[in-house]
């Protein structure tokens, strides 16, 4: 059987189809795809705008065409902190259901950090490992040794939020960089996350990751110097990203939907590179949307299924249904 999950992030809509067996819980992905949606555009700080809200629609109506089209069986559309942390979520996810009949089944922080334990198990063989997953709106971490969904740390912060805590532009000056600093440091202190020697062997998750990874990879080749990722060089790719004039045009090049991340998450994470300093580190190809499939397998996880047999609504049948519960609201109040 086929099956897929879309995943609205603070970065866009993405999805992954894959082939497995639900008896088993062991899936192989088949097809992977992304829209990427620089949500943080139109976010105020507290919600998403009505532009936005579209844009997602948008890419939500073409991820499930696109599953449907491939004879997807089983699809569940998913949210973390992208969503959960908006003010307007009512309004969001109530639009998204009448005008595309996905119903969004949102993770809290521990199950997201769950999900991506479960889909990179296969890096345990590797000797102290530690997961990071650093998200829009929160930073996840797992220790590979350590299997029970309670070990999971989820950090409630992320890019954006200390982007609109401390940041004015859309790079940080230097102060701006130390105050962020300061706070990963803070927070890591307060979750207990351990230091240097504790792993020798750094997973990295998630879209923001790849998307630093493929900037430092451009800076490597610039500076001609191998791309495989060191604490050292990757500590200077934070400093030119701080200064250099040529980085908004590197960014633009490989992530250009992640300019308003991309630096805060680098100093973020450098600052858990440091405090771990790793050996090893790897760039993982699975996340949240891989595990949240062996996670519904195994019963973990109450999914609702979207349903793929009933048709897309139309922007002239869904209209009259919006004036209406206007009308109403106003009847009310």
């Amino acid at each position: 059987m086929k099956y897929a999950v879309i995943d609205l992030s603070s970065t866009g809509v993405s999805t992954v189809v894959a082939e497995g067996d639900k008896a088993t819980g062991i899936f192989s992905a088949v097809y992977k795809d992304r829209t990427n949606i620089a949500v943080a555009d139109y976010f105020d700080g507290r919600a998403i705008s009505a532009r936005g809200i579209e844009k997602l629609i948008d890419a939500l109506i073409t991820a499930r065409s696109t599953v449907k089209a491939m004879g997807v069986e089983e699809c569940y559309c998913i949210s973390t902190a992208a969503l959960r942390n908006i003010n307007n979520i009512e309004e969001v996810a109530e639009k998204i259901r009448m005008r595309t009949g996905i119903v969004i089944n949102y993770l809290d922080g521990v199950t997201e950090a769950y999900c991506d334990f479960l889909s990179n198990r296969k890096y345990a063989a590797y000797d102290k490992v530690v997961l990071i997953d650093i998200g829009g709106g929160s930073v996840e971490l797992c220790d590979l040794k350590k299997e029970n969904k309670d070990d999971m740390v989820c950090l409630d912060f992320g890019p954006i939020k200390l982007r609109n805590k401390y940041v004015v532009d859309i790079y940080p000056t230097e102060e701006q960089s130390k105050h962020i600093k300061k706070y990963v440091r803070k927070r890591s202190d307060e979750a207990n996350l351990g230091g240097r020697g504790e792993f020798t062997t750094a997973i990295l998750v998630g879209s923001i990751n790849d998307a630093i990874y493929a900037a430092y990879s451009e800076f490597c080749e610039k500076e001609k110097m191998s791309v495989d990722f060191g604490y050292g060089k990757f500590k200077k790719f934070c400093k030119w990203l701080s200064y250099s004039p040529d980085r908004t045009r590197l960014i633009m090049k490989v992530a250009p939907e992640k300019i308003h991340v991309l630096p805060v998450a680098a100093i973020v994470l450098k600052e858990l590179l440091k405090r771990f300093k790793p050996d090893n580190v790897v760039i993982s190809d699975c996340g949240v949307k891989e595990g949240y499939l062996s996670l519904v397998a195994k019963g973990g996880e109450n999914a609702v299924p979207v349903d793929l047999a009933a048709g897309v609504p139309t922007y002239s049948q869904v209209e009259p249904m919006i004036r209406t519960k206007k009308k109403k609201s106003k009847v009310n109040s």
